[in-house]
């Protein structure tokens, strides 16, 4: 009789995961999640930028809104020059300059973080006096 040996054919898959695939993985695995926290800290940088800027530019909104609504009048007398304000815990500086012109007061206003007084943001308007009705030319 005889023995017939119990080897599996050529070209048969071997059961088991070897060290080199598992090394492969792991490196794949690893430069994955590498990339992935450099793009999450870039989001979370560029989301601290833009709020920082947002916050800037509501307090900018805010001091136009309200030098707007003074009266001619008193905007007048309102002194030029720097003053710290604070808004939401976050002081900042603001510069205020007035141009007199004939009927009209152009308001400059600057501000910026008093932590880091180069992230500039400024506007101008004109605050004009009204002579009268728009829609009058004769009265």
């Amino acid at each position: 009789m005889m023995r017939s040996s119990r080897r599996p054919p050529r070209g048969h898959a071997r059961s088991g995961v070897s060290l080199i695939e598992i090394m492969i993985a792991m490196s794949m695995l690893a430069i994955v999640l590498v990339t992935i926290a450099q793009l999450s800290l870039t989001v979370a940088r560029t989301g601290r930028i833009n709020d920082l800027v947002a916050r800037r530019t509501a307090v900018l909104q805010q001091q136009a809104a309200r030098l707007g609504a003074i009266p001619y009048t008193t905007l007048d007398s309102l002194p030029s020059g720097t003053s710290t304000i604070t808004v939401g815990g976050v002081a900042y500086k603001r510069r205020l300059s007035f141009t007199q012109g004939t009927n009209r007061i152009t308001v400059k206003v600057v501000i910026a973080p008093a932590s880091d007084s180069t992230k500039k943001d400024s506007l101008v308007f004109d605050h004009a006096y009204g002579s009268g009705s728009p829609l009058c030319s004769g009265c």
